[in-house]
């Protein structure tokens, strides 16, 4: 029996973005959980352009003299062998540019994959959790 839930949600300022999906699999006698998040925050930047040259002179610079952060990824792993409970998360934040119509639009992003491998003894709830 597979179980899956998908819920995306929109801050009223329509900076920041969320999409969570969770799916649960109970199968021979075992439950898995995979919840999967994506989020996202949008800032326009002040910096307006009239013409694309001043924007193409603007990304040249960024190319030469930005010095860009690099994207965080971390991986943890957990295994209980006495309860037969497992669990891996793997998260990576980072940051990037985008550029529509002369404007620049600076976004950074979370993204997270939870695996939970339980004992054939756990029952999943009858409702997901709400974030």
């Amino acid at each position: 029996m597979r179980e899956i839930c998908i819920k995306t949600m929109t801050a009223e300022n329509h900076h920041r973005k969320n999409l969570s999906i969770v799916e649960i699999i109970n199968q021979d006698g075992f439950v898995a959980r995979a919840e999967k998040k994506y989020s996202y925050y949008v800032s326009e930047q002040n910096d307006v352009f009239k013409d694309p040259d001043g924007l193409k002179a603007w990304m040249d610079t960024q190319n030469t003299t930005l010095q860009k952060k690099s994207r965080h990824v971390s991986i943890r792993k957990i295994f209980d062998r006495d309860s037969g409970i497992g669990q891996m998360i793997y998260r990576v934040i980072g940051s990037f540019y985008v550029v529509q119509n002369l404007h620049i639009f600076a976004i950074v992003f979370m993204h997270t994959i939870k695996f939970d491998l339980l004992s054939g003894d756990f029952h999943p709830p009858k409702t997901f959790p709400t974030y």
